[in-house]
């Protein structure tokens, strides 16, 4: 299916991602990932759910087999991580591959290069120069070296600063989906308390996701409850039943919607 049909078929459903995280280093833990954070915010923010996050490991069979399984099944893919000028830099390519196509070097990347690193450039710099063919570059701020879109993709550098460049050219081109809307409580109790029926009001309330996060707050087992769907009305009626829930088991409520009590059973 082309990204156009994709589109067009996605008016009446859910825009979804699927993010692809690529790096032996994030794999090994030597470093912590901090590209989903800001990826998932923006792009919620924008009525597109991410669905599916995937790390995997700097090969091409890991790489070209991910990518065009998630290109398939979700609206979106956004990948970061190996488009830089060393040996395990590899995205690019096996990006390349998954799609089909060959390497090209972009005449107008190289004079960016030189005009920015002069004598400095190496070959293994103007790798950075390299995409596929067929591929939208992501100009961006920060770097001169650019990302690039094939169909669906979207593929980014790791280092932060950098991806949220590209990421930040690539979001307002974009189908905008419906908001998602969102709704939390916070109450000293614990999940043991409340775990049975907190299934039971999500099993009575399909059109919405909860999310339930427990933590310590003044030495006392505090949990978050969080509601969120595109739906206001059934995100109001989810509410309801969790505030009722909560008052009902004599929880200490100390942060909830503006709405709440007034929110009506819907």
């Amino acid at each position: 299916m082309s990204q156009a049909n994709k589109q067009a078929e996605n008016k009446t459903n859910k825009l979804t991602a699927g993010v692809i995280l690529i790096g032996n280093e994030l794999l090994s833990g030597r470093v912590e990932d901090k590209n989903l954070p800001y990826i998932a915010k923006k792009l919620s923010d924008r009525g597109i759910k991410v669905v599916e996050c995937r790390i995997i490991a700097d090969t091409p069979e890991a790489i070209i087999d991910t990518v065009n399984e998630f290109r398939k099944k979700h609206t979106y893919v956004f990948t970061t991580g190996g488009i830089g000028p060393t040996h395990d830099d590899i995205t690019t390519r096996c990006v390349a591959k998954a799609f089909g196509v060959e390497i090209y070097r972009d005449d107008k990347t190289v004079s960016a290069f030189k005009a920015h690193y002069g004598d400095r450039a190496t070959e293994a710099t103007y790798r950075m120069c390299d995409f596929p063919v067929g591929a939208d570059l992501l100009e961006n701020s920060v770097s001169v070296a650019p990302g690039f879109r094939m169909e669906n993709v979207y593929v980014m550098a790791g280092i932060p600063r950098v991806m949220q460049s590209m990421f930040d050219v690539a979001l307002p081109t974009l189908e905008e989906g419906e908001p998602i809307q969102e709704v939390s409580f916070t109450a000293h109790t614990s999940e043991g308390k409340i775990g049975i029926q907190l299934e039971a009001i999500q099993n009575a309330n399909t059109k919405v996701d909860i999310g339930s996060y427990p933590f310590l707050k003044d030495g006392k087992p505090t949990v978050t409850l969080v509601i969120r769907s595109v739906d206001q009305e059934a995100v109001h009626k989810a509410a309801h039943a969790i505030g009722q829930m909560l008052e009902d088991l004599e929880a200490e409520i100390i942060d909830a919607p503006d709405a709440w009590p007034q929110a009506a059973a819907v």
